[in-house]
C-alpha cells in the first residue's frame, strides 16, 4: 500500500473530494496507519474484535484506539469505538464542534483553504439536490429574539413556539453550548465563537459534555439568553442550530458566495421602516447580510431615508437590534402555515438518512 492510500480511501468513505486540499488535511491529521486504523471503524467493534480482524496485538491497539478518543476522533462505548461516516460529521465532531482543543495553526488553514474554495461548493450543491427533492429549503431563518422584542405591532400571542427561541430557551432540560466549529476553524471576523446550539439539550450534547478536552459548557438559563443575545447584536443570523456570518459559516457563507439565497428559507416575519422615525444613518445597510435594504430620496426630507427590499427580505432582524431610532422593526408576513405546515428539513427522515452523525450509543 502506498502512503498516501489510506489517506484516498478514507476521503472517498467520508464521501468526500480526493482533492490536493482535503488529502492535505488528512495527512497532517492523521498517519497512514491511524487513516487505516479509522478505516476499519466505519461499524462500531471492540478493541479484541479489530485486533483479530487486523492480526495485530489487542494491548497496543488498545492505547492507539484510547489516543484516538482522547483527541476527539473516535465515540467510544464500554465496549465499541466507531468513526463517524459522513464529511460533515468528521469535522463537526472532530476538529469543529464539540470543538476539541488544541487545533494546530496549520491545520485550521487547511480546513479553511479546503472550506472556502471546495467544500462551500458542496454544501450549496447539495442544498439544491435536497430542494429539489423535498420542496423546501434545507434551513431556515429564525427571527432574532432582541427584534421581536422590538415590534410592538406583533402580538405575543402570533408568535409561534416553532419560531420563537425564548421558547427553545426555556423548556430545555439541559443547555449545552460549544464554539462556532466555522469560526473556530477558519474565522475571517472577531464575531462572538461560542454560539452552537447542536449540542442544546439533546443526547449529543450529554454525550460529549463528558469526553476528555471538548469545549462544551452547561450553561444557566440567563447565560444562555446572554450569548443569544451578544449573537444577535453581532449581527449574527440565526439559522438553525447555529448563529451565522456571511465570511465563516458554512450555510450563509456558501450561499453567499454562490448568491443563492433562494435555497435559504425566511423567516415569517420582514422588516419594516418607519420613514419619519429614520434618521438615515445606515447602520441597517451594513448589517444586512442580504442586501434588502437600500437608501432612498424622501420628498420633502433633506436626507435618505432606509427602504426594505421586500422579496430580499428574510426577516432575520439583525437591522431591527441596533437601531437607534427605533425605525425598524418586524411585521408578520406570512401565515402560521408557513412554519407548522413545512417542517424542518433538518428534523426529517430523509435528512437523518443522509446525513448520519456517528454512533452515540455504543454498546
Amino acid at each position: 500500500m502506498k502512503e498516501t492510500d489510506a489517506h484516498i480511501k478514507l476521503a472517498e468513505k467520508l464521501g468526500a473530494p480526493v482533492s490536493r486540499r482535503f488529502i492535505s488535511i488528512l495527512e497532517a491529521m492523521f498517519t497512514p496507519e491511524e487513516s487505516q486504523l479509522l478505516l476499519e471503524l466505519f461499524a462500531p467493534a471492540t478493541c479484541p474484535e479489530l485486533a483479530s480482524r487486523l492480526k495485530v496485538d489487542e494491548k497496543s491497539l488498545s492505547k492507539k484506539l484510547d489516543d484516538l478518543v482522547d483527541r476527539g476522533v473516535l465515540t467510544r462505548g464500554k465496549t465499541q469505538y466507531a468513526f463517524h461516516t459522513s464529511l460533515l460529521a468528521f469535522h463537526h465532531d472532530v476538529v469543529g464542534d464539540p470543538a476539541v482543543e488544541p487545533v494546530p495553526e496549520n491545520v485550521k488553514e487547511l480546513w479553511g483553504d479546503f472550506f472556502r474554495n471546495e467544500w462551500s461548493d458542496m454544501f450549496v450543491e447539495g442544498y439544491i439536490r435536497r430542494q429539489e427533492t423535498t420542496g423546501r429549503p434545507v434551513h431556515r431563518v429564525w427571527p432574532a429574539i432582541g427584534a421581536l422584542e422590538l415590534s410592538p405591532k406583533i402580538p405575543p400571542e402570533q408568535i409561534l413556539p416553532e419560531e420563537d427561541f425564548r421558547v427553545t430557551i426555556h423548556n430545555a432540560k439541559r443547555r449545552i453550548i460549544a464554539p462556532c466549529g466555522c469560526r473556530k476553524l477558519w474565522a475571517a471576523c472577531d464575531h462572538p465563537q461560542e454560539t452552537c446550539f447542536a449540542c442544546f439539550d439533546n443526547s449529543r450534547g450529554e454525550y460529549y459534555i463528558n469526553q476528555p478536552n471538548r469545549l462544551l459548557r452547561e450553561v444557566s438559563l440567563e447565560e444562555t439568553f446572554d450569548i443569544v443575545r451578544k449573537a444577535e447584536e453581532a449581527g449574527l443570523v440565526h439559522i438553525g442550530v447555529c448563529f451565522c456570518c456571511t465570511c465563516c459559516c458554512e450555510i450563509l457563507y456558501s450561499l453567499t458566495r454562490a448568491k443563492r439565497f433562494d435555497l435559504l428559507g425566511p423567516s415569517r416575519y420582514r422588516a419594516t421602516v418607519e420613514t419619519e422615525s429614520c434618521s438615515g444613518c445606515q447602520t441597517c445597510i451594513d448589517r444586512c447580510p442580504f442586501d434588502a435594504i437600500e437608501m432612498v430620496k424622501i420628498p420633502d426630507s433633506k436626507k435618505m431615508k432606509a427602504r426594505i427590499i421586500n422579496e430580499k427580505c428574510m426577516g432575520c432582524g439583525v437591522c431591527v437590534i441596533t437601531c437607534e431610532p427605533n425605525a425598524l422593526t418586524l411585521e408578520i408576513a406570512r401565515p402560521p402555515e408557513y412554519i407548522t405546515g413545512q417542517p424542518r428539513y433538518e428534523t426529517s427522515p430523509e435528512f437523518r438518512r443522509s446525513s448520519p452523525w456517528g454512533f452515540y450509543d455504543l454498546k
